[in-house]
C-alpha cells in the first residue's frame, strides 16, 4: 500500500503547481480504496509539501525580480560601479545572520556594501520588523566598509516610505517606487499606483463584505469594538471581521487592545476606500422624470410610496438633510427592489428617464451600504461614510457637498 502511494507521489520536486494538485486529487481517489489513516498521513505529508514548494517558488521568484530592479536602479548612476551582488550571504558567523541580498559598489575611490531585504508584502507593520531587521544587520557589519541598509517588496505605500526614510533605510519596490540615499548617491521615484492590488475580495480590506464592517467602525465617536460584537453590527461572519482587523492592523490604521478593535486613522481609511470605490461597479441605477420639482416634497412623497420597506436616501437630498450646501438638483434612494413602475407611475406620476431625470432609484450590489441608517427630518439616510463615498464622484458639485460635509465637526458622528 505505501509503495502505491510512494509510485504515485515520486519525485515532485520538479512537478509545476498544477501537475501537483492533479496528484493530490490522484491520493484523494486513491484513499477511497485503501486504509483511511495512513493514506490520509501521505496526503498531508504531499500536501505540506505542496505548500512548501509554492512558498519557495514564490521566494525565489521574487528575489530575482528585487536583483533585476535594484541593479537597474544603480545603473543610473554613472559613478558607481556594481562588483557584485549576492544573495544568502552570512555577514556574522557568530549570529548567523543571512540577509537576503548584498551588493558590493564603488563610489568613486569608496567602498560600499548595500544590505538588502525583502518583504512579500509592503505595509506599515511589515516595514517596521523589516527596519528593525536591517539595522541589526548592520551593526553586525565591520566598520572599516560603509553600508547601507535597503528595503524591498512589491510595492510600498506612502505611509510604509515615511518610515524606511525615517529610519535612514532606502527602499526599492517593483511598481517603480525607490529611494535611496547614501555617500553622493541620491534616487528618488514614484509611482501613482499600486498595480500588486489583492484582487480576492475576502483578502480585500475594500470588498463589499469588508466595507460592511468599516462602515460600522467608521461610525464615530470611535471606539474599540469587540470581534463577534463588530460582526453582529456588521451583519457578517466572524471570518470576514478578521480578515479586516488583519488589513487594518497591517496597515497600521488601527489599534488592538483588551477592550478591542479601535480606528486609529479614520480619515487615512476613508481616503484609501475612495480611491478604489466605484458608483457603477455597485449600483444598478433607474431615472425618473417627475412633475413636481421641489426635491424636498419629492424625498417625502418618495419615502411615503415605498412605505415599509428597506430604503434609503443618498446624495444631494442627504447631503442637505445633514449639512446644507447646495441645493439638491436630484433626490436619490437607495431601494431594496425596483418597484413597479405602473405603482410608481399612478402614485408619482413618474416616467422612466435614460438620464436628466429628478428621481434616481438605486439597488445596490450588497444591502451593506444600508447599515448602518441615520434618520433627518423624518427620513431615513444612509451613514456620513456612505453619503461621503455616494457625492463624490457623483458630478453636479457632488464633490464640493461631500468636501463640505467632511470637514463639518459632527461628520460620521465626530472622529476627534
Amino acid at each position: 500500500m505505501a509503495k502505491s502511494i510512494e509510485a504515485l507521489v515520486g519525485n515532485t520536486s520538479y512537478l509545476s503547481k498544477f501537475q501537483l494538485l492533479r496528484r493530490f486529487r490522484k491520493m484523494l481517489k486513491l484513499s477511497l480504496n485503501l486504509k483511511f489513516r495512513l493514506v490520509l498521513f501521505h496526503i498531508l505529508v504531499i500536501f505540506h509539501h505542496m505548500l512548501k514548494l509554492g512558498s519557495k517558488m514564490k521566494s525565489s521568484d521574487l528575489t530575482a525580480q528585487f536583483q533585476t530592479t535594484l541593479r537597474a536602479l544603480l545603473a543610473r548612476v554613472p559613478f558607481l560601479k556594481l562588483e557584485s551582488m549576492e544573495t544568502d550571504v552570512l555577514i556574522a558567523e557568530s549570529a548567523q545572520e543571512r540577509p537576503g541580498i548584498v551588493a558590493r559598489l564603488q563610489a568613486g575611490d569608496r567602498l560600499w556594501r548595500l544590505v538588502a531585504e525583502g518583504k512579500r508584502i509592503g505595509q506599515p507593520r511589515e516595514v517596521r520588523t523589516g527596519v528593525l531587521q536591517l539595522q541589526k544587520y548592520l551593526s553586525l557589519l565591520p566598520h572599516q566598509t560603509k553600508s547601507y541598509g535597503v528595503l524591498l517588496a512589491p510595492f510600498f505605500s506612502k505611509e510604509s516610505a515615511r518610515l524606511c526614510t525615517e529610519a535612514g533605510i532606502g527602499y526599492v519596490d517593483l511598481a517603480g517606487n525607490a529611494r535611496l540615499s547614501f555617500d553622493q548617491v541620491f534616487i528618488e521615484t514614484q509611482a501613482a499606483e499600486n498595480p500588486f492590488l489583492e484582487k480576492r475580495s475576502v483578502k480585500s480590506v475594500f470588498s463589499p463584505k469588508a466595507t460592511r464592517v468599516l462602515r460600522v467602525l467608521l461610525q464615530g465617536p470611535m471606539r474599540p469594538w469587540k470581534v463577534k460584537d463588530l460582526a453582529a453590527a456588521a451583519s457578517v461572519s466572524l471570518g470576514h471581521v478578521s480578515a479586516v482587523r488583519q488589513q487594518l492592523l497591517a496597515q497600521e490604521w488601527a489599534e488592538e487592545a483588551a477592550s478591542g478593535l479601535r480606528v486609529t486613522k479614520p480619515s487615512t481609511v476613508l481616503d484609501a476606500w475612495a480611491a478604489v470605490d466605484r458608483w457603477q461597479d455597485r449600483t444598478t441605477v433607474r431615472e425618473y422624470s417627475l412633475l413636481v420639482t421641489d426635491p424636498a416634497e419629492i424625498a417625502t412623497r418618495v419615502h411615503d410610496f415605498l412605505g415599509g420597506t428597506h430604503h434609503a436616501f443618498t446624495q444631494w437630498i442627504a447631503a442637505v438633510q445633514r449639512h446644507p450646501y447646495t441645493t439638491p438638483p436630484v433626490t436619490t434612494v437607495y431601494v431594496e427592489a425596483f418597484p413597479d413602475e405602473a405603482l410608481l407611475s399612478e402614485a408619482l406620476l413618474a416616467r422612466r428617464v435614460d438620464s436628466g431625470g429628478r428621481l434616481r432609484l438605486v439597488v445596490p450590489r450588497d444591502e451593506g451600504v444600508l447599515n448602518p441608517l441615520q434618520t433627518a427630518h423624518g427620513l431615513p439616510l444612509v451613514s456620513d461614510v456612505q453619503l461621503y463615498l455616494d457625492l463624490l464622484r457623483a458630478g453636479l458639485r457632488g464633490d464640493e457637498a461631500a468636501a463640505e460635509l467632511r470637514r463639518w465637526p459632527d461628520f460620521a458622528g465626530g472622529w476627534s
